[in-house]
């Protein structure tokens, strides 16, 4: 019986240290926001609801966007990208995902949506880790959702989404090294998807952090990528009214 005992707690530490492990790599290489998108947040007034970021359009809204962040980036980054949408008349939430994992939230559309009944139409999307996590969440969601942004992204199985009942956007960066495997989804998945190219973009400035691993370099600003997101998203989301 001591054995046993001695067993479950040896069992019982490493299943914490590993937790704490984890806790403390997420927390050292989450990616702040910069200025710029926190120049946004503070002119707008955008405050955090309930552990999410809420982009409010001028006038109430009947159509909304979630968006899910990229892996290990901070909610706050997408602000530029998420005021522009919401200035275009849609309600945008950006929820706060555990250790900034999206693959650990992937349910977060739930909450989100029950929070604001007044939205009759909701679209999901998401940058990278955050795309392929709203991928996960429309698949078993088709029948309430109007479509789905894949910011720079593609799904763990591309065969699942060819046909998909409701509208993809697919958005690529031409300097992005994964906009090869973010063209096959879109080839894989044919008149579903509607595919936007941003010439000279790369995969951080989708958002406004300072790192990104192996990215490629860009040959335009992030404010230049920025609106060209914005207009290509905007544009999506106007053909489902």
């Amino acid at each position: 019986m001591r054995i046993l005992r001695r067993l479950i707690m040896g069992v019982l530490a490493i299943v914490l240290l590993g937790t704490v492990g984890l806790v403390g790599w997420a927390t050292l290489r989450a990616q702040k926001a910069t200025e710029r998108a926190v120049v946004v947040l503070r002119d707008y007034g955008v405050v955090r609801e309930d552990g999410q970021l809420v982009f409010r359009p001028s006038s109430p809204a009947d159509r909304g966007l979630i968006y899910y962040p990229g892996g290990l980036v901070d909610p706050e980054a997408y602000a530029v990208t998420a005021q522009g949408i919401a200035d275009a008349g849609y309600l945008v939430v950006i929820p706060k995902m555990p250790l900034n994992l999206a693959f650990m939230g992937i349910r977060r559309a739930d909450g989100i949506r029950a929070d604001y009944p007044e939205v009759e139409s909701w679209v999901i999307g998401g940058h990278s880790l955050g795309g392929a996590m709203a991928a996960e969440y429309a698949r078993d969601n088709v029948d309430s959702l109007d479509g789905l942004i894949m910011f720079a992204s593609y799904p763990a199985n591309n065969e699942e989404f060819a046909d998909f009942p409701i509208p993809i956007l697919t958005i690529m960066a031409s300097e992005d090294p994964g906009a090869p495997k973010q063209d096959a989804f879109y080839e894989a998945i044919g008149d579903s998807a509607t595919r936007v190219i941003i010439l000279g973009g790369n995969h951080r400035q989708y958002a406004d952090y300072s790192f990104q691993r192996d990215d490629g370099i860009a040959t335009i600003s992030a404010a230049e990528q920025q609106d060209q997101i914005i207009a290509a998203t905007v544009q999506f989301l106007d053909t489902l009214e």
